[in-house]
């Protein structure tokens, strides 16, 4: 099983970062594996609620099915998802005020499908790959929240 844990620090409340986060149409905006969200049931912040993201990964498209299993008020979120095509992933936002912002930490614990072979393949490719998209998707977040954010005068 894979582990990737980043931090970022946005500039911007942990409300509003939050409320972004949890809003499925806008997964797409900042997660730069997922190219198309479907079939929302439910407000994400709701353990229940579920969603099918279409996801490109290595120039192929994977549907995937993600469901909200644990919520801890707006401070914390974490997502199961799986893959009829096998494996499967949990994804845990966590989010704490910090320096008039938020601090955000998103670690996902990954199993890709194959045994064996795809342990190795993850050992030497897929792990960094999900590393720089994880990172990517964090810096997008982090723009998207602060130019959202109404500076006070």
């Amino acid at each position: 099983m894979g582990h990737v844990r980043q931090m970022i620090h946005i500039d911007a409340p942990p409300d509003a970062t939050h409320a972004f986060l949890t809003d499925a149409d806008r997964i797409p905006e900042w997660n730069s594996s997922v190219i198309e969200v479907k079939d929302v049931k439910g407000p994400l912040d709701t353990v229940g609620a579920s969603y099918t993201a279409i996801l490109k990964l290595g120039g192929r498209q994977l549907e995937t099915r993600w469901e909200t299993t644990r919520v801890e008020g707006k401070r914390l979120a974490e997502f199961v998802a799986s893959s009829a095509a096998g494996g499967s992933a949990t994804s845990t936002s966590t989010l704490e005020a910090a320096d008039r912002g938020t601090d955000l930490m998103l670690e996902v614990d990954y199993e890709l499908p194959g045994g064996f072979v795809g342990g190795m393949a993850d050992k030497l490719f897929v792990e960094r790959a999900i590393e720089r998209d994880i990172k990517h998707s964090l810096e997008n977040v982090k723009a998207i929240c602060e130019s959202e954010t109404k500076v006070p005068a």
